[in-house]
């Protein structure tokens, strides 16, 4: 296992749930870390709550020239992981056009953005980790656009594992984690989805941000994994 003790590393969608808990844990081992969202009042709470000299950069994923513009601060660089997605579920046929655009600009287009403009300046013994998602290995009604997305990013990291080697290039896949994304449904609502979804899962239980913290450590860290899909489901794909 490599350190990560004066690495630099990005994470984009740092501002708070699994982003904000994977800052956490790269500064906790002694990386410097550049927190990157939509807004700024949001990221500069999360550096506070982060702390270890961390640095707070406004851009928009789905911004091609904000994403040109904050490589060309950062500059050369050790790690970068990505999180930030505007999703949105609905029958195929009540699904908005609008929306469908949103996710492919912001998981797929801002994937390729990311990785366009950060590919030159990440240090070969470097690493990018992406997020997709169970919907992509375990088919939902309403999460069309979604599976879409995420099956599209396990493929592109794939790919760019060979083709900017020997940078390392992985995807973690969550399944159901307890984050503010979750905060539109009533709270009622939203504890009885999460006690029956637990009560079907093999580990009796869903995910924390810090599981899927630990598992960027993990990609981060262990120089001969590339080209992987980490489930951190808690067999969500298996039920």
């Amino acid at each position: 296992m490599t350190s990560l003790e004066g690495k630099k590393t990005v994470v984009i969608g740092a501002s708070s749930g699994m982003g904000l808990a994977t800052a956490k844990a790269i500064a906790e081992g002694g990386a410097k870390v550049f927190l990157v969202g939509r807004s700024l009042a949001s990221l500069n709470r999360a550096a506070e709550a982060v702390g270890y000299d961390a640095q707070a950069i406004p851009a928009d994923i789905a911004d091609e020239d904000a994403i040109a513009a904050l490589f060309e601060e950062v500059g050369t660089f050790d790690h970068l992981v990505i999180t930030a997605a505007d999703l949105a579920y609905a029958p195929i046929q009540d699904f908005d056009s609008a929306d469908a655009h949103k996710i492919v600009n912001s998981k797929i287009l801002g994937a390729f953005y990311v990785a366009k403009h950060a590919a030159s300046r990440l240090n070969k013994d470097g690493s990018i980790t992406f997020f997709a998602g169970v919907a992509a290995w375990k088919p939902s009604p309403g999460a069309s656009m979604v599976a879409t997305a995420n099956g599209a990013i396990a493929a592109f990291a794939q790919t760019l594992a060979l083709e900017l080697a020997p940078v390392r290039v992985n995807v973690v896949s969550p399944g159901v984690v307890e984050t503010p994304s979750w905060n539109g449904m009533p709270e009622a609502e939203r504890q009885a989805f999460f006690t029956d979804l637990a009560q079907k899962l093999p580990t009796r239980r869903i995910g924390q941000p810090e599981d899927l913290a630990d598992a960027v450590l993990f990609l981060m860290k262990n120089s001969y994994t590339t080209g992987t899909v980490l489930h951190v489901d808690g067999g969500h794909r298996l039920i």
